[in-house]
């Protein structure tokens, strides 16, 4: 209880620590302007021909925000746990490779189905998706002003009319924004 309660504290006092560490190094004159840039099957093209994945572990989806590349949660993450794999290090750092070379922003979402020493399915989603986003900005030297992290745990499941059940509903999700928004 002890150190389930002690690690709660400790990802919520990082969060805190990066977000306060991103807020502070905002322009304090809020400029938001949405430049339109359609060129979602060019982007879908790039990452298709750099990922090394075999076809049951990626699934890409066009949306209005974007490209999302959907990845399998098995490929970066053992069961029940928020380190991430080493093995799985080549497929972020050609993610990173790619993002360094376009101007666009990036959500790192994570939707998980398993049970986990944590409380609730989110709070494993949260921590395995703001790890991906620590690694991508401390060793891929991205700008933490491109990446963001969400957790959905189990409550963004793949519907059957956009992928095959085939685990993908325990996935990790890079979604390339289509659009820039600057605060």
């Amino acid at each position: 209880m002890f150190k389930r309660r002690a690690l709660k504290n400790f990802y919520l006092a990082i969060l805190i620590l990066i977000l306060f560490f991103c807020a502070g190094f905002s322009n304090p004159v809020v400029d938001i302007s949405l430049s339109y840039q359609p060129n979602v099957d060019r982007l879908e093209q790039i990452f298709k021909a750099y990922l090394p994945l075999n076809k049951n572990d990626i699934t890409f989806t066009k949306v209005p925000r974007g490209l999302i590349v959907s990845i399998n949660e098995e490929c970066f993450f053992n069961s029940a746990e928020v380190r991430i794999k080493e093995s799985s290090l080549c497929v972020l750092d050609t993610i990173i490779m790619l993002l360094q070379k376009l101007p666009n922003y990036c959500v790192v979402e994570n939707h998980t189905e398993e049970n986990s020493f944590y409380d609730k399915n989110w709070e494993l989603s949260i921590a395995r998706s703001a790890n991906i986003v620590e690694y991508m900005i401390t060793c891929g030297k991205l700008p933490a002003s491109q990446l963001f992290s969400l957790g959905y745990g189990q409550y963004m499941p793949f519907r059957d009319n956009v992928a095959p059940k085939n685990g993908m509903n325990n996935r990790i999700d890079f979604v390339i924004l289509e659009y820039e928004a600057r605060r």
